[in-house]
């Protein structure tokens, strides 16, 4: 299996010396343009002059299928605005007026505190039973980072009121954690634990809000080490080598009556993971044990990632599939997901140079495949032999700015 491995790389590598897109420029214009050309397709298509901010769902031609605001799309544009204003500073004016926008029409609040409102259509917010940690968490994505890039003393409040109705209605006081769903009536919701509702609130805003707010760290270190420790203990399985995504109210994963994973599993979820466990391995309130074992779980999962049967064609330099079976590897979709090959990237990037060269690879295969060089944008799924998928939303409820630019962040070394 490695000298396959070694071999395909090899030749890849030597594909990739000669036809990397940004060979003629430099790796900081390279971003910067590919920022530039994502940002402005939703300048072009989605802005609204009366709204001040950007509708949500957007073919993939660029026309607004609906009036819909959504909250994660929004706070993703927020994010992508706010970093990329290093490269046009106009871009934190449309960062602040969305987030006006936030602040106004999808924030609301509640006995147990603020919370974010799924969308707002017509500028009236969609009524909502539950809220799910996904929505909320990403609500504070996007203000996070416009707060790291401004400081601005009027966001930072709102930023505290909506982490503490977070904590409020998602921790559990019992056993550690937090619940993946929340019902406005009667409480958190048993049986929606998820990997996701243990790493999405950290990779969405705990840690940029940790590394932002200096003076109030201690707001956000405990749910962060408790949330790790979880994750440590209960988010890998070194059976099936892939990551648990549903786990019970105790964090033991979700089995078959035959004692077989009862979810489908996806590769970003296990960069995902891992990208997280090497950034907490530098975290200074954690113990030396804690970091080590962070980094060495997370390196392990890397290097039992690359050597999975996941790639089209067994090559590297045609990218992963969407969706497998953990209990048997199968692949379920063989789909290629443009936030999965992201989060790989940002993986690698963290591994201390040992997958430069992969790290490349999947960078140009990212670039090359998910760029609409035609419309802008990037497609949301490419088919297993590189064709876009163009009836896929470039914008929707969670699809705007955030995990290239995200990427594009930890490539420019803009992290914790």
């Amino acid at each position: 299996m490695k000298i396959k491995y070694c071999t395909i790389l090899l030749t890849s590598l030597l594909f990739f010396r000669c036809s990397k897109p940004d060979n003629k420029v430099s790796d900081k214009d390279f971003y910067r343009n590919e920022t530039k050309q994502l940002i402005d397709f939703f300048e072009k298509n989605a802005w609204s002059n009366e709204l001040e901010t950007y509708y949500s769902e957007i073919d993939n031609e660029g026309k607004v299928i609906s009036d819909k605001v959504y909250t994660v799309a929004s706070s993703r544009l927020i994010y992508g605005l706010s970093f990329a204003s290093r490269y046009n500073p106009s871009y934190l004016n449309k960062a602040k007026a969305v987030a006006t926008f936030q602040k106004k029409h999808l924030i609301g609040n509640s006995k147990a505190g603020y919370y974010s409102h799924s969308f707002v259509e017509n500028q009236k917010a969609g009524g909502q039973n539950k809220l799910d940690v996904w929505q909320q968490a990403y609500g504070l994505c996007g203000l996070s980072e416009l707060y790291r890039q401004t400081h601005d003393l009027e966001t930072l409040p709102i930023l505290h009121q909506l982490h503490k109705g977070f904590i409020t209605r998602f921790r559990d006081k019992e056993a550690g954690g937090l619940w993946g769903e929340y019902n406005i009536e009667s409480g958190p919701v048993s049986g929606s634990k998820s990997l996701q509702s243990l790493m999405y609130p950290l990779t969405a805003y705990m840690i940029n809000l940790w590394e932002a707010d200096q003076e109030n760290r201690a707001f956000y270190e405990n749910q962060i080490k408790e949330n790790l420790d979880l994750l440590y203990r209960y988010g890998w399985n070194s059976k099936t080598e892939w990551v648990n995504v549903q786990l019970n109210d105790d964090w033991t994963p979700k089995v078959k009556e035959d004692g077989s994973m009862n979810f489908s599993v996806t590769v970003g979820h296990n960069f995902q993971l891992s990208a997280l466990l090497l950034r907490a391995s530098k975290f200074p309130f954690l113990s030396v044990e804690q970091k080590e074992n962070y980094e060495r779980l997370g390196q392990e999962i890397i290097d039992i990632t690359l050597q999975k049967n996941i790639f089209h064609h067994g090559k590297i330099q045609n990218g992963f599939y969407s969706e497998f079976n953990p209990n048997t590897s199968k692949v379920l979709d063989d789909r290629k997901t443009w936030w999965q090959h992201a989060e790989a990237i940002i993986a690698l990037s963290l591994y201390e140079g040992k997958y430069d060269d992969e790290r490349h690879l999947f960078e140009q295969y990212f670039f090359n495949t998910f760029a609409d060089r035609k419309y802008g944008g990037e497609y949301f799924y490419a088919s297993k032999d590189d064709q876009p998928i163009t009836s896929e939303l470039k914008g929707s409820i969670g699809k705007s700015t955030y995990h290239t630019i995200e990427m594009i962040r930890f490539l420019t070394r803009d992290h914790k």
